[in-house]
């Protein structure tokens, strides 16, 4: 004679697989990550890849990452990580740095008017960048504000505003760091912070010159691998 499962050991079944079910699913989300984490760094391989071409024609690196659409990069999707749950509308996350999005400013979280008329530069087609561009054309907010604190010098603003208008972009701000600072080999010119915003992972970094991805803390100058 058949009969089926009591109440209790229902019970015991499903803690069993509920059990179960809390051990995996950890795994599971790690692997995914894992598998986001790949395709974002094949992204910034491609982007290196489009980068190298456009500075054998122009000699020198675009103004924006979005100028490179659809000429050197045939898509924009690969400007978006799939780790950012906002698919690049709301730009690279973090909200001190809005000289760094490539997006429409007005879509830049906290960022209002008279937006800066750098802007304008960019390919205005392209409306998602889930990264931040480090030379931009764009104030390098980090750097006007430790020279406004006296992190740096005159000297220092001198070095770094090569185009004497008293005011030091992204750009400019990076390639003083290469030059004086003696950090080429590991300077960023494009980073993803979203594997660190949402799963506490480290940067990755596409490098400038020779375009390698490498990872590091939030602050790459002295936490880099």
């Amino acid at each position: 004679m058949k009969r089926g499962f009591t109440l209790v050991e229902l019970l015991v079944v499903i803690a069993i697989i509920s059990m179960l079910a809390g051990q995996i699913m950890p795994s599971l989300s790690t692997a995914r990550e894992k598998g986001r984490q790949a395709n974002c760094i094949n992204n910034l391989h491609q982007i290196g890849i489009a980068m190298e071409m456009y500075y054998q024609d122009y000699d020198d690196y675009p103004t924006w990452l979005s100028i490179m659409v659809p000429s050197y990069l045939a898509t924009d999707k690969i400007f978006i990580c799939l780790t950012d749950r906002y698919r690049g509308i709301t730009g690279h996350g973090n909200p001190q740095f809005p000289g760094g999005n490539d997006i429409p400013p007005s879509q830049i979280p906290g960022y209002s008017p008279p937006y800066e008329p750098e802007f304008a530069y960019r390919n205005p087609n392209v409306t998602a960048c889930s990264y931040i561009y480090e030379f931009s054309p764009c104030t390098c907010e980090w750097f006007m504000q430790g020279y406004a604190s006296g992190t740096y010098t005159d000297t220092d603003l001198n070095q770094a505003d090569t185009n004497r208008d008293g005011k030091v972009s992204w750009k400019e701000a990076k390639l003083w760091q290469a030059s004086y600072q003696g950090l080429s080999d590991t300077l960023p010119i494009v980073r993803c912070f979203w594997h660190t915003y949402n799963y506490g992972q480290k940067v990755l970094n596409l490098a400038y010159k020779d375009y390698h991805v490498f990872t590091s803390r939030m602050y790459w100058e002295n936490s880099s691998d």
